[in-house]
């Protein structure tokens, strides 16, 4: 149901707070509160209204980008068609989404067993996806959805010269790993592919010790 009127407004300006906030602390995780506000077009009040701390902003931030991620894993995977349409699709998706670069916030907040459990959540849909695609041999079979996970995420950490460059560079190298992907017949992978705990263990460590002081 579209929400009109003012509750629209302030869905609209919360949408705008979490896609300024991801841009804004995942690029500088040190970056203030004000600088979120000024990316997003909203006033200080405002946010803090919203968010009474920037530790609470994050976890939303973390929480939206989750979520996102696995609305399109899922999307992705009900797709009708061939599988590996629909693996490319999701894989550029998730490359210029931003939210590979959750992994940049930690640290920053403690991460909490709800998002553990989304996370858990799109992991698996991520593996369904992959595992869809084997099936109808369009994707190696020594591939995992933790293989693509942390591949995408390399990727979408080339940042440095101007965006439109930076982002002509991602799709190159995505396009180079998506032909690697599509090599069937190619030697088998050393090494066993990464796992969930293993995807999981960064966070379980944020959340042990809780947001760190910084200067």
């Amino acid at each position: 149901m579209r929400l009109r009127g003012r509750q629209g407004e302030a869905r609209r300006n919360d949408e705008r707070v979490l896609e300024a906030a991801l841009e804004v602390l995942t690029r500088d995780p040190l970056a203030p509160m004000s600088a979120v506000a000024e990316q997003a077009g909203v006033g200080q009040a405002s946010l803090y209204r919203r968010y009474p701390s920037k530790e609470a902003l994050l976890a939303c931030v973390c929480a939206n980008g989750m979520g996102r991620m696995r609305d399109a894993a899922q999307a992705a995977l009900e797709t009708p068609g061939e599988p590996w349409a629909a693996l490319c699709g999701f894989l550029h998706w998730y490359l210029e989404s931003g939210t590979p670069q959750l992994a940049a916030l930690l640290g920053a907040f403690s991460p909490d067993e709800a998002l553990f459990e989304l996370a858990r959540e799109t992991n698996e849909l991520i593996q369904a996806l992959v595992d869809r695609t084997a099936r109808g041999g369009g994707i190696r079979s020594d591939v995992s959805g933790g293989d693509l996970t942390l591949i995408v995420a390399q990727l979408s950490g080339l940042r440095g010269g101007e965006p439109e460059r930076d982002a002509a560079l991602r799709e190159r190298f995505l396009a180079l790993v998506l032909q690697g992907l599509a090599q069937r017949d190619a030697p088998e992978l050393p090494g066993a592919a990464p796992d969930a705990e293993e995807l999981e263990r960064p966070w379980r460590e944020a959340q042990r010790l809780g947001p760190v002081e910084r200067a």
